[in-house]
């Protein structure tokens, strides 16, 4: 009988929202959704560019690679830098290599023992 009493009384309750609070917490929280959505298309974007520019950059590496074991001389040669490390002395000759794949340059730095 107890709880008859409680559940009429909160159904003859006139407190509650109104229909002005029910709307504004709508704009807001429609507000809110579209933040997120907007978010959620940003990184998607984000996602798929970067993965067109790692597939673009393993390819042109993979170019690079290639033309190096194939005995090809490519790039354009730097100054020679010279290491010592525990008394011994080495040099090394830096090669850039560029190579464009699908419009995008990419520019490599090739270390080769002199």
């Amino acid at each position: 009988m107890r709880y008859v009493r409680k559940t009429s009384f909160i159904f003859n309750s006139k407190s509650g929202e109104s229909m002005v609070e029910v709307m504004v917490a709508f704009v807001v929280l429609s507000i809110i959704l579209l933040i997120f959505a907007e978010g959620l298309q940003m990184a998607t974007r984000l996602e798929v560019r970067s993965d067109q520019t790692r597939r673009g950059a393993d390819s042109a590496m993979a170019d690079v690679q290639s033309r190096i074991s194939s005995g090809e001389t490519f790039g354009s040669r730097m100054d020679e830098i010279s290491i010592s490390s525990g008394g011994v002395n080495s040099s090394v000759v830096p090669y850039t290599y560029q190579v464009n794949i699908d419009g995008n340059d990419y520019t490599f730095v090739v270390y080769k023992a002199g």
